[in-house]
């Protein structure tokens, strides 16, 4: 089952002055390699079909950390086709999260991954944002139950900032039986 991605190196520049990139399509080969291995236990796969160089976004750095309003104006850029839009994007200063992600925004299917200057961790916040893609939500942990929280720790869909790349058999089972699935043919 493979899925295909439209990927968007997306810059950002503030006042008309761009910021240098800090991904490239090398770069996300690279982090696609990360996600492709922690979503290979659900046998699925990723494929990038289109890998573009973006305009420069220019928004103020104040207004970036809010990643609900950065994947809407990321969406306003794209057309409609028959891919996932994934939106590289430099590292945000005070943004919580690692990226935002739109199920079912309009007209495709579209997340947003920050930067953060190693494979391991840009494919595995990636392989997260697709994981919301694919229907799963957050896990929570509740630090007082010291067991379950050694396990969720180390689950890809912990929320917030974490180095975690399991996932469980249900959640495995959400994403293929996931509406991003079925479009593609699973």
């Amino acid at each position: 089952m493979s899925i295909p991605l439209k990927v968007y190196i997306t810059p950002f520049a503030e006042r008309g002055v761009p910021e240098p990139a800090k991904w490239d399509c090398d770069a996300a080969k690279k982090a696609l390699d990360v996600v492709n291995n922690i979503w290979s236990k659900a046998k699925i796969a990723f494929v990038i079909n289109d890998c573009l160089i973006d305009k420069p976004l220019d928004m103020a750095k104040s207004a970036r950390n809010n990643d609900k309003q950065v994947l809407d104006v990321l969406s306003l850029r794209r057309t409609k086709d028959n891919a996932v839009h994934i939106f590289l994007v430099n590292p945000i200063p005070n943004l919580s999260a690692g990226g935002g992600s739109y199920l079912d925004s309009d007209p495709e299917p579209a997340s947003f991954v920050q930067w953060y200057g190693d494979d391991h961790a840009n494919g595995r916040a990636w392989a997260h944002e697709l994981g919301h893609l694919m229907s799963l939500d957050h896990v929570e942990i509740d630090y007082s139950n010291e067991k379950q929280a050694a396990q969720r720790v180390k689950n890809l869909m912990t929320a917030g900032l974490n180095a975690g790349s399991d996932l469980t058999g249900p959640q495995i089972n959400a994403a293929k039986g996931s509406g991003l699935v079925k479009r593609f043919g699973g």
